[in-house]
């Protein structure tokens, strides 16, 4: 059986380090997002690109799962509202867009410690680069490049053999990332 650990790998130390522990693949999300050839939008990259660590907060989902996520106008004044939500959440009889995303869903379905609002909606927005109303999802690991999109070729190559890209050695601009494993 495969195992493909994900969540917080940035750095070529991390990469060798769960292969060497017996990992077929890892899956690896916030950094190729904000790549050259990512279709994301541009405004989409630069939020999840310019985030400090103070911008990302942790909330529970409509799925009922922990999320990660940027402190956007909309996620602050949700966050902000929750309480009251969840003690108002009813169940409803259909979903707000009609498509029933989710199997189980803390707004439709009126389930309090779940997540209220209408994720379709708000990724939606953040598709569109949005930024007042979007939901930017994005790993609370500092991104390998620090706020630069680059293309994906030099993520592969830093990812996979510790190569630093020759601009960013001879400007000073490439910082080590690396966390504590």
């Amino acid at each position: 059986m495969p195992l493909i650990p994900a969540g917080g790998i940035a750095t070529p130390e991390q990469v060798h380090e769960l292969f060497a522990l017996g990992a077929s693949a890892v899956q690896i999300g916030t950094p190729f997002a904000v790549t050259e050839e990512s279709d994301a939008h541009a405004n989409f990259k630069r939020v999840l690109a310019e985030a400090k660590p103070e911008d990302i907060v942790t909330f529970m989902s409509v799925a009922g799962l922990p999320a990660r996520a940027v402190k956007t106008p909309w996620l602050e004044k949700y966050l902000i509202k929750l309480p009251v939500l969840q003690k108002r959440a009813n169940a409803r009889t259909d979903c707000t867009l009609a498509f029933d995303c989710l199997e189980q869903c803390g707004l439709r379905d009126g389930i309090e410690r779940f997540g209220q609002f209408c994720i379709d909606h708000h990724l939606a927005a953040a598709l569109a680069g949005d930024i007042e109303r979007g939901l930017f999802f994005r790993g609370a690991a500092p991104l390998p490049f620090g706020k630069q999109i680059r293309p994906v070729k030099d993520l592969i190559a830093y990812l996979l053999h510790g190569t630093v890209p020759v601009d960013l050695q001879q400007a000073g601009n490439f910082l080590d990332h690396t966390p504590a494993l």
